[in-house]
């Protein structure tokens, strides 16, 4: 046993020591307070954020250099300033705000200015994304939901579906239609396709059973498939490049501890 017992201890030391090693060597701290949500600048020089260094009740949206220098904070408005997206030409940052009451989607220039409400409605309007050529945004809105007005955020029951639109928020239209949640959109590079993530409901043994997994679908939202297809919980879907793999996050490992 106590031969056994020293084998691990050793094991273990070898494990952390590389774990260390691949931090020093693989990852840098480029902020130090609470910041998610990174979005690379198209040309790779910037990233994009979402921050509450000035504010724990709050959110804004923050730019900076690729080693973390020339902070910049690019909205101060009251509310949840989240989930910003670079747009594919490098001029313009898509976001989602409570600014107006409810989660609307935004736009604005890589310099926080030209801030524009895009969505406008009472539902809940959130995670928005480009379409690889910049012409349109996808998002994921409860707008069809009966009680849609008070819905600050998704409920179990709630029907969350995406939504396609200009990038003006005109010309609204409805890409998917199921009676459960639909998130997280994602355009293929080809812009043939969409991932997202899908809450599916299962009746099993007379249980309501639900769960969330990875869904691919044609642009317009028809002929969706599930990818994931496991009992643990698939989402934030995520195209590769060149259009060829799907990263996600997943707790099929152990619940709630999140992997890619």
């Amino acid at each position: 046993m106590k031969i056994i017992y020293t084998f691990c201890i050793i094991l273990l030391l070898i494990s952390f020591e590389s774990i260390g090693q691949v931090k020093t060597k693989s990852i840098t701290k480029l902020t130090n307070i609470e910041s998610s949500y990174p979005y690379w600048s198209p040309d790779g020089s910037m990233i994009v954020f979402q921050s509450n260094r000035n504010d724990i009740d709050n959110t804004d949206i923050y730019s900076m250099n690729a080693d973390g220098k020339n902070l910049a904070q690019l909205t101060t408005a009251e509310g949840y300033d989240e989930l910003p997206i670079w747009s594919p030409d490098g001029k313009q940052i898509l976001f989602s705000s409570t600014r107006d009451g409810n989660y609307e989607v935004y736009i604005m220039d890589t310099d926080g200015k030209n801030q524009r409400n895009l969505t406008k409605h009472a539902s809940y309007d959130s995670h928005p994304n480009f379409s690889p050529d910049g012409k349109t945004i996808i998002f994921n809105s409860t707008r069809d939901e009966p009680n849609h007005d008070e819905l600050m955020s998704f409920t179990r029951d709630s029907n969350v579906e995406l939504y396609e639109m200009d990038i003006e928020g005109g010309n609204v239209k409805r890409v998917t239609n199921y009676f459960s949640w639909d998130t997280y959109p994602d355009i293929s590079p080809d812009g043939s396709k969409i991932a997202f993530r899908r809450r599916t409901v299962d009746t099993v043994m007379g249980k309501v059973i639900g769960n969330s997994e990875v869904f691919i679908a044609n642009r317009d939202g028809t002929k969706a498939y599930n990818l994931s297809n496991h009992p643990a919980y698939d989402g934030w879907p995520a195209w590769s490049p060149d259009g060829s793999k799907i990263a996600f996050a997943s707790d099929r490992e152990r619940k709630h501890n999140w992997q890619i």
